[in-house]
Order: structure tokens, then sequence, then C-alpha cells
């Protein structure tokens, strides 16, 4: 059965919510070879996230700021699609087409959680890479964050 077919039985027959039905879904297909570890529908998924001394309004700050994205982004590919202030962001990754969803979670008065999804990969090679640069990318925001406190 197709991913879609097998989500809409779990729920239809066994009424399980969507959100279950997915995952079961992706785990039935990645224990029978179907899927690999980060491949979803549209490609490959690699995941980032830290946890910084910065209220939210700085951290969005950081990356909704191109001057001061670029300070710990470098010269990524990147143009901003959307964005929620002090909630979520969308980029587009300009070579590739893939997209990198940005959240950001308040962790009380001075901390702060952002939380890097970036999807549309070609392959599990480039999973390695992009949770590498996500890695130090973040750990570079951190230390700029957290050194100008």
């Amino acid at each position: 059965m197709p991913h879609k077919a097998i989500a809409k039985l779990l729920a239809e027959k066994y009424a399980v919510p969507p959100w279950w039905s997915q995952m079961i879904t992706v785990g039935y297909e990645q224990a029978r070879g179907m899927r690999e570890a980060y491949q979803k529908s549209d490609g490959y998924s690699a995941s980032a996230s830290r946890t910084m001394s910065a209220g939210i309004e700085r951290l969005y700050g950081a990356w909704a700021d191109p001057a001061l994205r670029s300070l710990w982004l470098g010269a990524a590919p990147v143009v901003v699609t959307r964005s929620t202030d002090g909630k979520s962001m969308r980029l587009a990754w300009k070579t590739g087409g893939s997209r990198v969803e940005v959240n950001f979670t308040p962790q009380g008065a001075l901390r702060s959680k952002v939380a890097v999804q970036h999807g549309k990969l070609e392959d599990r090679e480039a999973v390695a890479e992009k949770k590498g640069f996500w890695a130090g990318a973040l750990g570079r925001l951190k230390q700029l964050l957290e050194k100008a406190a």
C-alpha cells in the first residue's frame, strides 16, 4: 500500500488521529525498508536546535536582520520568504531548491530556543552536510548572542 492509503486506513478503520496516522505509517515504512531515516515525501530533511541565553527578541532579530545574520551565517545562499515576528521564519536556499523552516520558542525571560528544519534535500549525504552546517551556524549564533549579553 502507498503511504496515503496506509495513513487513511489507520484513520478510518482504527480512528487513529491524523498526526499519529502519519507517524505510524512512516515507522512502518522505515521498518519495511520502504523509507530511509530522514526521508520524507519531498526529499530528505535535516534538523538542528539550540537553546541560548538571549531573549526571544534578540534571537529573532539575529535572524531577521540581514547584517546580523551574515555575522554568524556567513554567505549562505538564503532568502527570507515568510516570517512571523518572534515565532517563525521560512527561508529558501537559493542553490538546490531546498527550504529552511525556523521556529523560535521563549524559554523564560532571558533564554530562547531556535529549531531549524532544512527540507527538500537530495539524499543522506546532503542531510549529513546540512546537519554539520547548522550545528556550526547555531554555535556561532549562540557565541555571538551570549558574548554581547
